[in-house]
């Protein structure tokens, strides 16, 4: 199967390319399509005539959205419609990637079909993307706390703190920390090996959720470093940085969050990566 795959310079886009290996992938960069400019987006379409479409572009700093909300409008919400109406136009299966920010603090995880309610700019922008993809008949996934060897993420960042021998404080924000592999692996297995899915909204996440302050006591389990490292901090509350949790209620469960962030740390932290890196 051919792929069409924006964003695939960003670390899930890399991780989906990857999972992808045994597809044709075409990941056009920023210089052949820029995804904010619609024929630009319908020109890369038309030419490459791709079987499936994946939408992981997006920027997803969240203090710069709510410094520049329109950054966050053009990019996210905006590009997410030239790609959502160009697959539409051409009669093909189209994937958004989107975040559990489009919902707001809550104790309980929230299933896929709960009404969006972002606090931040970020969320917003992503949730009014949504609301064009799936008006086009495109699927999104959402997911939450994503980390790769990709890129450094607040794993990475407990991991080699705690590996110098040094105190993390951490926080008692929640979500569902999730292996990047894994939810790249899932998209392939249900949308693109599988039979073709309804237009609706699904929920990829590593089973169970956790505070920030539980994930680095895990992280120093997994190091086999003193757990008392880990500090427990009260960071001021944000609300352009809730507390989020999502359920999955539709596709296969991923592994529980303990076991994936378990074998990451193995994989990269107690097998030669340097702490520096």
């Amino acid at each position: 199967m051919k792929i069409l795959l924006f964003g695939g310079s960003g670390m899930v886009g890399m991780e989906l390319a990857h999972a992808l290996a045994s597809h044709t992938i075409v990941a056009p960069p920023h210089s052949r399509v820029d995804i904010t400019d619609t024929a630009s987006v319908g020109r890369v379409v038309a030419e490459e005539k791709p079987d499936f479409i994946i939408n992981a572009a997006a920027i997803i700093d969240v203090g710069a959205l709510e410094r520049d909300p329109a950054l966050g409008k053009r990019v996210n919400t905006d590009g997410a419609a030239n790609v959502a109406r160009a697959a539409a136009g051409a009669g093909i299966a189209h994937l958004f990637v989107s975040s559990s920010y489009v919902f707001g603090d809550s104790p309980e995880p929230y299933a896929e079909d709960a009404p969006a309610h972002s606090t931040n700019v970020y969320g917003q922008t992503k949730a009014e993307a949504e609301s064009i993809v799936l008006s086009c008949g495109g699927s999104v996934v959402r997911s939450s706390w994503l980390y790769s060897s990709y890129r450094d993420t607040f794993v990475d960042e407990v991991a080699k703190t705690l590996n110098q021998g040094r105190v993390f404080e951490a926080s008692a924000q929640r979500g569902n920390p999730t292996s990047c592999v894994d939810f790249a692996s899932s998209v392939v297995k249900n949308f693109i090996d599988s039979s073709p899915k309804k237009s609706a909204v699904y929920h990829i996440v590593s089973e169970g959720g956790a505070s920030r302050y539980e994930i680095a006591r895990e992280v120093a389990r997994a190091l086999g470093v003193s757990e008392n490292l880990v500090v427990a901090k009260d960071f001021p509350s944000s609300a352009a940085r809730p507390s989020v949790m999502l359920k999955n209620t539709k596709l296969p469960k991923l592994p529980p969050w303990e076991k994936s962030l378990c074998a990451y740390i193995a994989a990269t932290y107690r097998q030669g990566r340097s702490s520096s890196v």
